[in-house]
């Protein structure tokens, strides 16, 4: 099993089990308590194990054969997994608030012992779920939206643990809704980088982590390399990059051992695994447009 099949397996698998036990429990008990922070959460936690599954079954899919009307494979299909991760963190975020202001009007919760004691058994599931994503989201943006996931449920329920002490300490049981919002908020501004870099990568713009700049210097290293244009960057899913580009060559050189070397030294850059260049003819007219 290759090392990106190996990080779409028990990982998942834990984190989708243990969640959906956990949302069982948290339902049960938010709705004996009377808890809006505990039931909004447990709805959270399910937006969360259908992110997670959405998250596992595109990374399946992207391992995939190509075929001849899908000629780059269908890597493609974890960036939709982390688009859809960040509109699920986002879209259970809002529905937060929304839930938290229509209950500030209600006298809230009052088993805050409770409460807090039920929403730290959901910190610990949530951040030990996070934590099995969190070496591989570094490199593959579809992971990090199972992550970003599980490290948001997990502040989620930290946020319920504290208003939970806080009701027991004071009596106060709007602070349940108070909470729930303060937390949304958060996990939204910290989210919001994970819908940016999915929707670029939908756009077909660079990655956030391949510099443009040193594939120009690469290129330009080459002294047989007379002028380039037409240089094209973009991802292809979350862990491959093609670049694509036009060169002419100054006269008398060996054009076939320039692209040989040009092709390695590209595709020994970060992520780059697809490479076409173009060597254009001496008298085509060229101008760089990058």
């Amino acid at each position: 099993m290759s090392k990106h099949r190996k990080q779409y397996g028990l990982p998942f698998k834990l984190g989708i089990g243990l969640n959906t036990l956990y949302i069982v429990f948290e339902l049960t008990f938010g709705t004996l308590f009377g808890s809006v922070a505990l039931m909004t959460d447990a709805m959270h936690n399910l937006s969360d194990v259908l992110g997670l599954i959405v998250s596992w079954l595109a990374g399946i899919i992207s391992f995939k054969k190509r075929t001849p009307k899908m000629t780059y494979g269908y890597k493609q299909a974890t960036v939709l997994g982390a688009f859809a991760n960040a509109v699920f963190v986002l879209a259970a975020m809002i529905w937060i608030i929304i839930e938290a202001i229509a209950n500030l009007g209600t006298s809230g919760t009052k088993q805050g012992l409770g409460v807090a004691a039920i929403a730290l058994l959901g910190v610990l599931v949530n951040f030990a779920t996070a934590f099995l994503f969190q070496k591989d989201s570094k490199k593959d943006l579809n992971i990090k939206g199972a992550f970003v996931h599980m490290a948001a449920d997990g502040m989620v329920s930290l946020g319920v643990v504290i208003s939970g002490i806080l009701i027991s300490l004071t009596g106060w049981g709007r602070i349940d809704s108070l909470t729930s919002i303060i937390v949304a908020v958060i996990v939204i501004y910290s989210s919001w980088g994970l819908l940016r870099q999915s929707l670029q990568l939908l756009m077909s713009a660079v990655p956030d982590d391949v510099d443009v700049e040193e594939i120009v210097q690469v290129i330009q290293s080459f002294g047989a390399i007379e002028n380039y244009h037409d240089l094209h960057v973009w991802g292809i899913g979350t862990n491959d990059v093609a670049v694509s580009v036009h060169i002419s060559l100054k006269r008398n050189v060996n054009s076939a051992k320039v692209l040989e070397l040009l092709t390695n030294r590209l595709k020994g850059l970060n992520k780059v695994t697809h490479t076409v260049i173009q060597i254009d003819c001496p008298q085509a007219e060229v101008e760089n447009d990058y």
